[in-house]
């Protein structure tokens, strides 16, 4: 059964979170600020019993573990997205100086290599870590970004005020980093700033993890081990622009503190043959393999998987204490 509270009181708690105990932490101290994060995660993982089972049997059912090691990978997948949110909070202070101590990065040399082919280059992942940072680590390395996603708007979002309000201060300071807009799916011509974008030799950021019915054209593939829908965006831009397609990770590090950006080669795209988005689905997928808690999504893989039977569906966010929105960034 599904916790709930008072409409009233759920504002309250939202708004004390999101606009007070979060930044407030973040001034004091971060390692302050990501304890409260991982805490934050911890009352999730029990207060949304459904959620939490959701998340635990499609763990279960796509990595084949045992339940308590299912359970412990659902656990530490709320606090990843809870430590996500509260690091916004820390983006006043990323100076280039912090934000390069802040997220390391690796491989930089594979995203030079395709952006060399002047045609831009389409940098993709999935709702794993931290994975705003990449925009922000991507900009202060003198790369133009331009960021593919859903729009927040209240006509377009069911989000809950607070969490509208979190929401378009987080993308507005994105965009300051990134001196630029987010395009919006929605909005009239994004393709063709997308290709502009692309044909300048800018980066596109994509996220493949986005549920399939919030996008226009879909793809069938193997997805966490089993037939699925995802959004057919990275391929089908890939195929239309020429620009390569280029994995990216941001993973925490062991200290708890800073991240690591990884990116990697250039995947094979729709020039190579059928099946480039099943290529860059591999890609990623063996990139996170080794810390599986930092994936957000396992909870909804309902909104994916074809065989439903087996994939546990997700609680609406109107009950009790609302999970965080759905994933907007990608297409």
């Amino acid at each position: 059964m599904s916790r709930r509270l008072p409409p009233a009181v759920l504002h309250a708690v939202l708004w004390l979170d999101y606009a007070v105990v979060m930044p407030a932490a973040a001034a004091l101290s971060w390692r302050l600020a990501l304890w409260w994060g991982r805490r934050r995660g911890d009352v999730m993982f029990w207060w949304r019993d459904v959620g939490r089972r959701a998340t635990a049997a499609n763990v279960a059912r796509a990595l084949g573990v045992a339940p308590a090691e299912a359970r412990r990978i659902a656990r530490a997948s709320f606090r990843a997205q809870t430590c996500e949110e509260v690091e916004t909070f820390f983006f006043p202070r990323l100076v280039p100086a912090v934000a390069r101590d802040f997220v390391r990065v690796e491989g930089a040399s594979h995203l030079e290599r395709a952006l060399a082919r002047g045609q831009g280059a389409i940098v993709f992942s999935y709702h794993y870590g931290s994975m705003c940072l990449a925009m922000i680590a991507l900009a202060e390395l003198g790369h133009k970004v331009n960021v593919l996603a859903r729009s927040i708007a209240e006509e377009e979002n069911p989000l809950h005020p607070v969490v509208r309000r979190y929401a378009e201060g987080k993308v507005a300071a994105l965009e300051r980093f990134m001196d630029r807009p987010f395009i919006l799916t929605s909005a009239p011509g994004a393709m063709l700033k997308v290709r502009r974008a692309l044909k300048q030799g800018e980066i596109l950021y994509i996220l493949l993890s986005v549920p399939p019915d919030l996008a226009r054209r879909r793809a069938r593939v193997r997805f966490l081990g089993h037939p699925a829908e995802v959004p057919l965006g990275a391929e089908f831009i890939a195929d239309t622009t020429g620009a390569p397609l280029v994995p990216f990770l941001v993973r925490r590090r062991s200290d708890g503190i800073g991240h690591v950006l990884e990116i990697g080669p250039e995947v094979p795209g729709p020039a190579a043959g059928p099946g480039a988005l099943q290529r860059c689905i591999d890609d990623v997928e063996g990139r996170m393999a080794a810390d599986p808690g930092q994936f957000f999504m396992w909870e909804y893989l309902a909104s994916f998987w074809l065989d439903e039977s087996h994939a546990t569906s997700y609680e609406g966010a109107g009950a009790g204490i609302p999970s965080s929105p759905r994933p907007t960034i990608g297409g």
